[in-house]
């Protein structure tokens, strides 16, 4: 299975996952953005904050590669949000995994995932400009808990980097600025955008 061809900034759907019911029992089709488009795969992130998790269950040292959220992600989401013929379609992927170019915090081994988040430097990349970095929270969200500025209505998204320490994850503030220093990897009022890379033709 292939999504069919895609430009960047297009707006697609693909699997599934809770956000319209804040019980998380019905499931509504996730809407994803169109972040690169090349040699037959494009790169997608949800539109939203799907969900609001902590990065990891501990306040520990904690790179990507062994985090509580990657193993979600690339478990339980993948499985139960796409079905098998949509989980096809989604490619593994190098995810460099390079050390804080601010504070100097490790990034730990480079990975291979279907699914995972942007680093600071992808989230540099493929979006051009605070704004369009903003997300919106899910009821589903912000039932689970995640942070709501109350001036903007946008939510606080983890990035898979290295923050201040190695107890620490970056992100995307909800002014859709990166977030270098990131937070402790137990923070609970964060949410998560997914990212794949999928095949286009």
């Amino acid at each position: 299975m292939s999504i069919g061809k895609v430009e960047v900034g297009q707006k697609v759907t693909l699997g599934s996952f809770p956000q319209s019911d804040v019980s998380g029992e019905k499931r509504d089709p996730i809407e994803w953005r169109v972040l690169a488009a090349q040699d037959g795969k494009a790169l997608l992130i949800s539109e939203k904050g799907l969900d609001c998790r902590m990065y990891h269950g501990d306040n520990t040292t904690m790179t990507w590669e062994n985090c509580d959220l990657r193993k979600w992600l690339n478990g339980e989401f993948l499985q139960e949000s796409f079905t098998e013929q949509e989980r096809a379609a989604i490619l593994t992927t190098p995810t460099p995994n390079p050390g804080s170019t601010v504070h100097g915090a490790a990034g730990g081994n480079d990975t291979e995932d279907l699914v995972f988040l942007l680093n600071v430097n992808e989230a540099e990349q493929y979006f051009a400009d605070d704004q369009s970095r903003m997300a919106d929270p899910t009821p589903y969200t912000q039932a689970r808990g995640a942070f709501i500025n109350e001036r903007t209505g946008k939510v606080w998204w983890w990035l898979r980097s290295p923050g201040y320490y190695v107890s620490d994850a970056a992100g995307v503030n909800y002014l859709g600025q990166l977030h270098k220093s990131g937070d402790n990897v137990s923070t609970t009022n964060n949410a998560v955008r997914p990212a794949i890379w999928v095949k286009t033709d």
